[in-house]
């Protein structure tokens, strides 16, 4: 049965056991694997890919993850796939993080700066991508939903911009609308679930409020960012986003015991609040 990997890395081991004679190497975030669903307790017995080769071996089912401030269950490795809509929006996000080397890849060196700098040239702008004052996060979730769209016509109405406040706008209001036709609904927190393929949206340095984009009559466009939904386990949910530690990189934002999403503030060293989520843009394409 095809699975997804469920967590940043995961090593498949020859044997199921965690010693450094049974590693055969690591699979990453969105990778597909065959569960052949004979594993011992506590392992999935798969066939996946490890450095390009066809591979059978063993991974563990669950993960710890010590990363955070708070302390979530484990995490299971693998997650049955969403619709083929969702995956392919999950696809593209996972695509940009490994380019980014899973997030090592900084916006100041090449080939990183390049990257971008087609990002820009893809969004028409002639920007090289070595500015680097110049944000670029609102451009690649853009292009991410852009190459979902080349599967699935639905994402071709996305309210693509160079700021994010226009598609959190966007979506609330065809929310608020009842749209059938939106590719995302901006709802609020405590209303849905995330999964894989929906987008986080967070104020940014400015703070702001889902009411305050609800009555906006206009594009707000005040300070955001947002990050789509790659891979959901007990109490996180993993997003990838453009210009997050200078690169394309995977938040863990936290989620509350019924799975809803919890506002994540973001404090810098002196104690400033600098951001938290004030919406899901929740996955309305249908195939």
């Amino acid at each position: 049965m095809q699975k997804l990997v469920n967590v940043e890395t995961i090593n498949v081991r020859s044997e199921a056991r965690a010693e450094p004679d049974t590693l055969i190497g690591p699979v990453f975030l969105g990778q597909a694997v065959d569960d052949l669903e004979d594993g011992p307790e506590g392992w999935h017995h798969v066939r996946t890919a490890v450095d390009g080769k066809s591979t059978e071996g063993f991974i563990k089912a669950a993960l710890p993850i010590t990363k955070f401030d708070w302390q979530p269950p484990e995490q299971p490795t693998l997650r049955d796939p969403g619709s083929p809509a969702r995956e392919a929006l999950v696809a593209a996000a996972v695509e940009q993080w490994l380019r980014f080397d899973r997030g090592g890849g900084k916006e100041a060196k090449a080939p990183f700066s390049g990257f971008i700098g087609e990002m820009w040239k893809a969004f028409g702008k002639p920007l090289t991508g070595k500015a680097a004052m110049q944000p670029w996060s609102a451009v690649a979730i853009s292009l991410m939903v852009r190459t979902a769209a080349s599967e699935f016509d639905e994402y071709k109405s996305f309210h693509e911009s160079i700021g994010h406040a226009a598609y959190m706008w966007d979506a609330i209001k065809k929310n608020a609308s009842g749209d059938l036709t939106a590719p995302f609904w901006g709802v609020r927190l405590d209303k849905a679930k995330p999964q894989a393929g929906d987008i986080i949206g967070s104020w940014r340095e400015k703070p702001a409020s889902y009411d305050e984009y609800l009555n906006a009559s206009n594009n707000p466009e005040l300070p955001s960012h947002c990050d789509i939904v790659v891979a959901v386990g007990p109490e996180v949910a993993w997003a990838i986003g453009g210009n997050v530690q200078n690169s394309v990189f995977a938040t863990g934002y936290q989620l509350g015991p019924d799975g809803t999403l919890l506002r994540n503030p973001r404090i810098t060293a002196d104690g400033k609040l600098v951001g938290e989520a004030i919406v899901l843009l929740d996955n309305r394409v249908s195939s």
